[in-house]
């Protein structure tokens, strides 16, 4: 029978195999950005990888809860099993938004394709930016390292100012001609839902926090929210 340290380290390896995978279908959205086209080679390999993702998401949730019932953990461990079915959750509908992703980039190949161009000068560099986000949260978890963090919360802001800014181009883009009306629409979709993305990772990034230093971010935010309020 496991002792708790070995059942935390189990879960720890089969968390980071989730990271790996969601990891690989942002590479899967940057590739397809990059070239301005769909590609359904790569897009049959990220359905495969959802497949992976919902087993660990249900293997995790399972191994967590069967862990607090037999060990009944101390604080902090028990504030990592309830953060890692939190979060197994949160890269779950990451894969969802990274395939659907998929689809927008595929529709405007096809229906606007005077603006996939937009792909890879406009979408591209925000996804990228997004990526080094999720890259950092990897670090940050692998080493323990609440710095990295810190910087996740404080890089949100750049993005940001990068998708209000395409906004502000794809609506230029769709005053010019009706045409360009459905692609430019589907572009600021595909931005959004990288946004959320990113808010999906200040989310992971928060409850991380909160494991390693005992810091609630989002609980001091609310709290901050409400005096302003006042």
């Amino acid at each position: 029978m496991r002792t708790l340290n070995e059942s935390l380290k189990a879960l720890d390896e089969h968390y980071l195999e989730t990271l790996k995978y969601v990891g690989r279908n942002f590479d899967v959205n940057l590739e397809m950005l990059q070239n301005n086209s769909f590609n359904p080679t790569l897009y049959g390999e990220a359905k495969m990888i959802e497949d992976f993702i919902n087993s660990f998401e249900v293997k995790l949730k399972e191994d967590s809860i069967i862990t607090m019932a037999r060990f009944q953990p101390a604080a902090k461990n028990l504030r990592k099993l309830v953060m890692i079915i939190n979060s197994v959750r949160v890269l779950e509908r990451m894969q969802d938004l990274l395939k659907a992703n998929l689809s927008l980039i595929k529709d405007i190949e096809k229906k606007s394709p005077n603006l996939a161009y937009a792909l890879s000068e406009k979408v591209l560099p925000i996804a990228k930016k997004i990526r080094g986000l999720f890259q950092m949260y990897v670090d940050a978890f692998l080493n323990e390292d609440v710095r990295l963090l810190y910087n996740v919360l404080y890089l949100d802001e750049e993005i940001d100012d990068l998708i209000n800014a395409n906004t502000d181009y794809f609506l230029t883009k769709m005053k010019e001609t009706p045409d360009n009306v459905v692609g430019g629409s589907e572009l600021m979709l595909l931005d959004k839902k990288f946004e959320r993305l990113s808010d999906h990772i200040i989310h992971l990034a928060s409850d991380l926090i909160y494991i390693l230093n005992g810091e609630n971010t989002r609980k001091a935010e609310l709290q901050n929210k409400g005096k302003g309020n006042q």
